[in-house]
């Protein structure tokens, strides 16, 4: 069995899974600094009328990891080389907002901080099978927008999954939860995005640690975040640098999306840059509609993007396992015209 990660932060994370073979609950992500009595955490373990029995028995026995759900496998698929010292890279290349999908490998180069590597493996990727988390902000200050928000979620996982690609649903506002785990049913999908409802407070980076550390660090694969939320933070336990180390470690792109949009009682709030780093840091992108309706304009982007990425392979000529972060840029030197996404770097492998 696969054992929990070591924490060295005052995060607990205790994770529940229904009674009911066959059937899940939303599984609870409770944040819960170690001060904390019992006592006051016991409110947070009620969803959808299931009391979660014998709480107290969780701090006596090992901590669990999620069931992983057995992702499905065929021929007819690009391979995504895991061998620990090469480098995989999924990028964009775009000239001003046209996405350019029929380049050739000898059009890159890859540098790795500062040093040029050589390019073992390249390809155009639109069979790789796609590992989705939808995460959705419901704070206070998203629901004038939530009910649309969900519309175009349901909407866009329509649209995207196809038969190998997988997906879970989390919201967050205070505490962070998994309403649906990794599958490609859209009619659970579709269910769990429906049923989020407005909380109180802001999670936005447990939310990201959580969604990358707990359930997309153990897949392989294209991996990506759909993060829906005003940027704004108030209640998280991590920061954005944890938050974005796991994401770099789970090898995860994030597309942020802003819900801001359309609110005239909450146009101060959120944090634009916050979803700026997320997806600058991991190659994703990041979303401001300039009303409600333009939510649909952006899931569509994504929906585009993600079937218009390049991966490319390389050795590092670091080869020291020192689990160091290091740099990578990736550039079309002799087609200037041409803007390059990816993620910024990694961490290395540690022995």
């Amino acid at each position: 069995m696969r054992q929990p990660p070591a924490y060295d932060h005052p995060l607990r994370v205790v994770r529940f899974e229904d009674l009911q073979r066959g059937e899940r609950s939303p599984i609870i992500l409770t944040r819960m600094p170690d001060s904390t009595p019992l006592a006051n955490t016991l409110g947070k373990l009620f969803r959808s009328n299931v009391l979660l029995l014998l709480i107290t028995a969780v701090f006596c026995l090992p901590v669990t990891s999620f069931s992983q759900q057995e992702k499905p496998t065929g021929d007819d698929q690009t391979t995504l080389r895991v061998d620990v010292d090469l480098v995989n890279v999924l990028f964009t290349v775009t000239e001003g907002n046209r996405l350019v999908p029929n380049l050739a490998k000898e059009d890159f180069i890859v540098e790795e901080d500062g040093r040029p590597q050589q390019i073992s493996h390249f390809s155009r990727e639109v069979t790789l099978p796609l590992t989705l988390a939808i995460l959705i902000d419901t704070s206070p200050s998203v629901e004038p927008v939530l009910e649309l928000e969900k519309q175009t979620a349901v909407e866009f996982l329509q649209a995207v999954l196809r038969k190998k690609d997988l997906a879970l649903v989390m919201n967050f506002d205070r505490s962070v939860s998994l309403l649906q785990d990794f599958t490609s049913d859209i009619r659970r999908l579709t269910k769990a995005i429906q049923s989020v409802s407005i909380g109180g407070g802001t999670s936005v980076h447990d939310a990201v640690f959580l969604a990358c550390d707990e359930k997309l660090k153990q897949e392989t694969g294209r991996k990506a975040i759909i993060l829906v939320s005003d940027g704004g933070d108030t209640t998280s336990k991590l920061k954005i640098k944890e938050a974005l180390e796991a994401a770099q470690r789970a090898d995860v792109i994030i597309y942020a999306i802003s819900n801001r949009a359309g609110s005239m009682l909450f146009r101060g709030g959120g944090d634009d840059g916050t979803l700026k780093k997320y997806a600058e840091a991991t190659g994703g992108k990041a979303f401001f509609p300039s009303k409600p309706q333009d939510f649909k304009k952006a899931f569509d982007a994504i929906q585009e993007e993600l079937r218009s990425q390049y991966i490319l392979s390389y050795t590092s000529s670091n080869s020291l396992k020192d689990g160091g972060y290091r740099s990578i840029r990736i550039s079309a030197p002799n087609q200037k015209n041409l803007k390059v996404r990816a993620k910024k770097g990694y961490y290395a492998a540690k022995s």
